[in-house]
């Protein structure tokens, strides 16, 4: 039987603001997602950014762009990957990502908005259930889920409504880091 846990953000000067708003009815939905990206980018300095901007990704990018089934699109991803050695969490969740924009045909736009999407709601998952239902905080798991949804959902639409030029690995690059701008600043579309 198998069991998972939630291993927290660390205890840095970096998390504790975004700690201190996530989950806290009287901060914006929008305050606490920059702080999330504030924290997430400051915690991993530029190795976040720049696993974001992954040439893979641009690859899988364009995988998503030429609409071909879920299986070869992950199969062809995981040979990349296998080729370059290249593992890391981003990754995996650039595979997620691919799989679903696949799925939902939503090609290079559908699978950028999904790539930000699910790295926001990994940052948000680590620390929101120790949030649930303390004073002031978020009152239930649905809305914990609500809020983690909310959260995802600004990056989605950050990321849709930043222009994405090309799919090749120097687009992928500018593309990313305008998007992470965008959220760190909480420039939300």
């Amino acid at each position: 039987m198998g069991t998972s846990t939630n291993q927290a953000s660390p205890n840095t000067p970096s998390w504790r603001l975004a700690k201190a708003v996530l989950g806290r009815k009287a901060t914006t939905v929008e305050r606490q997602s920059q702080e999330i990206w504030q924290a997430a980018l400051a915690d991993r300095g530029e190795l976040l950014s720049s696993e974001l901007r992954n040439p893979l990704l641009a690859e899988a990018c364009r995988l998503a762009e030429g609409r071909v089934a879920v299986s070869s699109a992950l199969e062809s991803f995981h040979q990349r990957q296998t080729e370059t050695y290249a593992t890391s969490l981003i990754l995996e969740i650039g595979k997620r990502a691919l799989a679903r924009a696949c799925a939902a045909q939503s090609g290079a736009p559908g699978f950028a908005s999904e790539l930000f999407s699910e790295t926001a709601a990994y940052y948000v998952a680590r620390d929101l259930p120790s949030v649930v239902g303390a004073r002031d905080l978020t009152s239930t798991t649905t809305d914990a889920i609500r809020l983690k949804d909310a959260i995802k959902a600004l990056a989605r639409e950050t990321a849709s409504a930043t222009e994405l030029i090309t799919t090749d690995s120097e687009g992928w690059q500018s593309y990313v880091s305008n998007v992470v701008a965008a959220l760190r600043r909480g420039s939300f579309k």
